[in-house]
């Protein structure tokens, strides 16, 4: 009996530890169905078409992985989390606009709730996704209209380690609170900083965006590889093309496309593009690009070059339904002036005509040098390849100029005036808060500056000179014509021109430029400062933005505090401070301050020109878009 006894309650024992077991993975499976259903409140990564996600190609090719792990294109779009999201420790609370927020975590999550001056928090809304990681990081916010997102009013200026309103991280005018809408992200945004994204737009403003992968992957630039991996599992085929033609037509190599079809590949991105016609627009955003790199054409887009003869119906059409299109984008002979989009230069140039230019010339998306430190340095670089921060990217194809550069350029051969890109490649494009190398490789003229504004590489270099005395060099050297020019341009530095009466993208070229170490070699210094003092209290948050970092440059201003988001009251302040300075500490008591440079010999504006200058001043909005 007592035996019998045991037998049962061992026998219920069993039987109640199988219940349990059966309980507990019930729970757990129900637990981790739970957590593979793809989250609802953003966009997703999801099987498209035959595209198999970057994790498909580390094991056959770790070299490259690697090197594309390490680059800014992966983490173009990242999850919002405590690793990824920058800025979250260094400030949690924000006003912007009459409103506050407050950014809280909640273990690897952030939420950010927001509310009227005077009112009470409402609910939070979880940031989800992030955009950039190299100089601005955006952070977007859950909506609750499924995948739709919703831009946070700040931005994160990595280099300053500092938050500011995202519409003063552009160069747009002072009266944009809001530079991107509700559904932005999903409308626009995901078409360059994912890999094949489908925007997917349900009705009013709902999406229910999906992407191949997150950020810049393998298979924006090499096509979807679902095919390549299944006819490369037989190693006879893998031996077979090791030992041949080392060439796998199942699979996109950039660097064996001619150059227009190469460049396609950066182009799908980095250019102002525009939609052939409805139809292609709708498909586009259900079914995502069309293009595959390797193709010759953009498919049911086209890259934009306005003063071409090509799709003319659909660039007229452009004019009338949005008539700043092109102004926010290009200077008025079609030379691109906004940063990202460096196709469109590409395209311009005459060495692309050839056949053989393209962006791969000059830089190149996997090193050999694959060591992290090599890597890292790689990418901060513009991933250029070797030597092509020199006179050699333009020498390989030039190769009769080398070696006698002077007798070309009429500059010593070891001075900035005779390498290749400050001529050939200026600073006259725009963006992130910084100007950038135009990637339409042209000759310096006066007359582009005359006829289109567009500030010149001499007097971008000789910041200190007149546009007569670039026309009388450029005449003697190479025979350009002189073109008419105003008593302004004859006694008055362009750069001062530029920087006071010019628009708002000339005035942040030459903030910018000041702090360029070859200009301040080359035009001096010393009457700089007050040119970048006055131009922290410009209307544009851009130009007071590279006043400021340019001013930093300068001997005495290293360390100077300047909040570039204040009000005008405080702007006036701290300019009236750094002034102040820069007479009784800074300044060289022996100073000479050139005549054209436009002041005194105490370094005071002339005011009679000055007040001219400024009364001239564009003022038609710029917003240039990114």
């Amino acid at each position: 009996m007592r035996r019998l006894s045991r037998s049962i309650w061992h026998g219920l024992f069993i039987i109640a530890a199988i219940s349990s077991a059966a309980v507990l993975t019930l729970i757990s499976l129900r637990n981790f169905h739970r957590e593979m259903l793809p989250p609802e409140n953003r966009p997703i990564q999801s099987g498209t078409g035959n595209y198999v996600t970057s994790n498909a190609c580390r094991a056959c090719h770790p070299g490259n992985y690697a090197s594309w792990h390490t680059s800014f294109h992966r983490t173009m779009t990242q999850v919002a989390t405590a690793a990824t999201l920058f800025g979250a420790a260094e400030e949690r609370e924000f006003s912007f606009d009459g409103r506050q927020y407050k950014m809280e975590q909640q273990g690897d999550k952030f939420f950010v709730r927001m509310r009227s001056l005077g009112g009470d928090y409402g609910p939070g809304k979880q940031v989800v996704l992030v955009t950039g990681s190299h100089t601005l990081q955006i952070p977007w916010l859950e909506t609750g209209e499924g995948r739709t997102l919703e831009q946070f009013p700040f931005a994160y200026i990595i280099a300053e380690k500092m938050w500011a309103p995202v519409n003063e991280t552009f160069l747009t005018p002072p009266d944009l609170k809001e530079y991107y809408s509700i559904g932005a992200w999903n409308g626009a945004c995901m078409d360059c900083h994912v890999t094949q994204g489908q925007s997917r737009f349900v009705a009013g403003n709902k999406w229910d965006s999906r992407v191949a992968e997150l950020g810049i992957a393998c298979e924006a630039c090499h096509s979807e590889g679902n095919q390549h991996i299944a006819l490369n599992r037989n190693p006879v085929r893998r031996f077979k093309i090791h030992l041949t033609t080392k060439s796998d037509a199942s699979i996109t190599n950039p660097a064996r496309l001619t150059g227009p079809v190469s460049g396609l590949d950066c182009g799908q991105c980095h250019s102002v593009w525009a939609f052939n016609n409805m139809t292609d627009k709708i498909d586009f955003n259900r079914q995502g690009t069309n293009f595959r790199p390797g193709h010759n054409d953009l498919g049911q887009r086209f890259v934009v070059q306005p003063n071409a003869p090509d799709h003319s119906e659909q660039k007229d059409s452009i004019r009338k339904t949005e008539p700043d299109f092109f102004t926010n984008r290009f200077w008025g002979d079609g030379m691109i002036r906004v940063t990202g989009r460096e196709f469109n230069g590409l395209q311009a140039s005459p060495c692309f005509r050839g056949g053989n230019f393209s962006c791969i010339s000059c830089h190149e998306m996997h090193p050999k040098q694959t060591q992290q430190v090599s890597l890292t340095k790689w990418a901060r670089t513009g991933q250029l390849r070797p030597e092509m921060d020199s006179d050699q990217a333009c020498l390989q194809c030039h190769k009769a100029i080398g070696p006698n550069i002077a007798a070309h350029t009429h500059h010593e051969a070891a001075s900035s005036g005779s390498r290749c890109y400050n001529c050939h490649m200026p600073h006259n494009t725009f963006g992130l808060l910084h100007a950038m190398r135009g990637h339409q490789v042209s000759w310096p003229t006066v007359q582009e500056s005359v006829a289109y504004g567009r500030p010149n590489a001499c007097n971008l270099c000789h910041l200190n000179q007149t546009l007569a005395w670039t026309a009388e060099k450029l005449h003697a050297w190479y025979n350009q014509p002189v073109p008419q020019l105003s008593q302004d341009d004859q006694t008055i530095a362009a750069a001062v021109q530029w920087i006071v009466k010019g628009d708002a993208g000339q005035r942040a070229l030459i903030a910018w430029g000041m702090a360029w170490e070859p200009a301040q070699k080359i035009a001096g210094r010393d009457w700089f400062y007050p040119y970048l003092i006055y131009s922290m209290t410009d209307p544009y948050a851009a130009v007071r933005f590279d006043a400021w970092k340019s001013l930093q440059t300068l001997p005495g201003f290293s360390d100077f505090a300047f909040t570039y988001t204040s009000d005008d009251h405080s702007l006036r302040e701290t300019a009236a401070r750094a002034f102040e300075k820069w007479l009784r500490e800074v300044r060289p008591p022996n100073a000479i301050f050139q005549p054209q440079s436009a002041l005194d010999s105490d370094g005071h504006f002339q005011q009679d020109v000055f007040q001219r200058l400024r009364s001239e001043r564009d003022n038609k909005r710029i917003l240039l878009a990114e």
